[in-house]
Formats: structure tokens, C-alpha cells, sequence
């Protein structure tokens, strides 16, 4: 007797995994390294951006301090975007405390003080300048 096609006597073929063309093979490999170099450059530009911006942050207080003889000085301040050259409001009271601060470092002015002159002194390359202040103490 012969056996019927499909009967489920006959020994079942050995399972193979599907063949893919190679073309489509070669075309997914590049297309994976290019998604891994895309990522890789990606995470190189996020890192360069971060790096800029970590530029971008310095710290509000610059400051430059010269004792002019025991009872005179002079005080300078760098102005930029936050820490503005306007003589009136939060940015002139932080360096008026900056000032006292400078002036308790180094030991001037116990008694007191007078600023005899402010003059803004602008960069020449960059936006901002410095506040100088002249003084003496009482």
C-alpha cells in the first residue's frame, strides 16, 4: 500500500529557518550601524551642548579688590546678564554687600566707609563691563 500525501504517516521534514535574501540581510546590517552611529553622534552633540552651556554659567560674582594706601580703595564688579550695570535694585545691592564683604577681608574700614565714586567700564569684546567703585574709609 502506498501512503497518502498528507495522511501524517510520512516523516516530517526538518524544520529550517526562513532564508533571507542577502540583499535585504546587508541592507538591515547597514541600516542597524547607521541607527548606532546616528545614536553614537547624537550623544556626542548632546554632550557638546551641555558643555556650551555649562559656559554659559559663570558665577554672578567677579570681583577685583586694590587697598589704595590704609584708608583708601578700589572695588570693581563684573556685570553681565543677571548681575546688570544698573545702580538701582537687586544687582547694586548684592555688590554694595560684596564690597563690605571685601572690605571686612581685608581688614579696612571697621569704622565705616564712603564711596566717592561709581563708574561703569565697559569690555570691549564682550557684552557687560565693570562696575568700579573708589572709596575711602571714615
Amino acid at each position: 500500500m502506498t501512503a497518502l500525501a498528507g495522511a501524517g504517516n510520512a516523516p516530517a521534514a526538518p524544520a529550517q529557518p526562513p532564508v533571507e535574501p542577502a540583499l535585504a540581510y546587508g541592507v538591515r546590517m547597514r541600516e542597524e550601524r547607521g541607527f548606532a552611529e546616528g545614536l553614537a553622534a547624537m550623544r556626542a552633540l548632546a554632550v557638546i551642548c551641555l558643555c556650551l552651556l555649562a559656559g554659559c554659567v559663570e558665577s554672578p560674582r567677579i570681583e577685583g579688590f586694590e587697598a589704595r594706601g590704609p584708608a583708601a580703595f578700589v572695588y570693581t564688579a563684573r556685570t553681565n546678564t543677571v548681575m546688570t550695570a544698573n545702580d538701582d535694585g537687586t544687582a547694586e545691592r548684592l555688590r554694595r554687600e560684596w564690597l563690605a564683604d571685601a572690605l571686612q577681608a581685608h581688614r579696612m574700614c571697621a569704622a565705616g566707609y564712603v564711596v566717592d565714586t561709581r563708574r561703569f567700564v565697559p569690555h570691549p569684546v564682550q557684552n557687560g563691563g565693570d562696575i568700579v567703585y573708589s572709596g575711602r574709609c571714615l
